[in-house]
């Protein structure tokens, strides 16, 4: 933190609100990942558990499962709180193209196929 003249401290500035929602998000997601291994390890899902206290290197497996978990729930809580956020201005962007286009049709197309010579049965 950074004095002014007079020895009070500098205000800082607030955090920008979409940085400040990604990160309280992030936190949230990863506390849901911890929790997600836990209950894995708990219930012995898989045979998670076992696997990881056999293994001479379990404390590896354990920081791995962790870490893709907690990777993975920040992502998607991250994400999901972006995609309800919503639009920030209510009025549509202007401009663009404007015509109104004739929605397109498949078109039939024939092509050759073989027969398939029918099968023996009852044999």
């Amino acid at each position: 933190m950074q004095e002014t003249r007079d020895n009070e401290p500098e205000i800082s500035k607030p955090l920008d609100p979409l940085f400040a929602l990604l990160i309280t998000n992030g936190i949230w997601g990863g506390v849901l990942g911890l929790l997600f291994v836990g209950g894995v390890l708990a219930l012995d899902l898989g045979r998670i558990r076992s696997l990881v206290l056999a293994a001479p290197e379990g404390a590896l497996a354990l920081a791995l499962l962790c870490v893709g978990s907690v990777v993975t729930f920040s992502s998607v809580a991250m994400g999901g709180a972006v995609m309800m956020s919503g639009p920030t201005s209510p009025k549509p962007p202007k401009g663009g193209n404007k015509q109104h286009t004739i929605p397109a049709r498949p078109a039939l197309a024939v092509a050759a196929a073989r027969q398939r010579k029918p099968r023996r049965s009852g044999i």
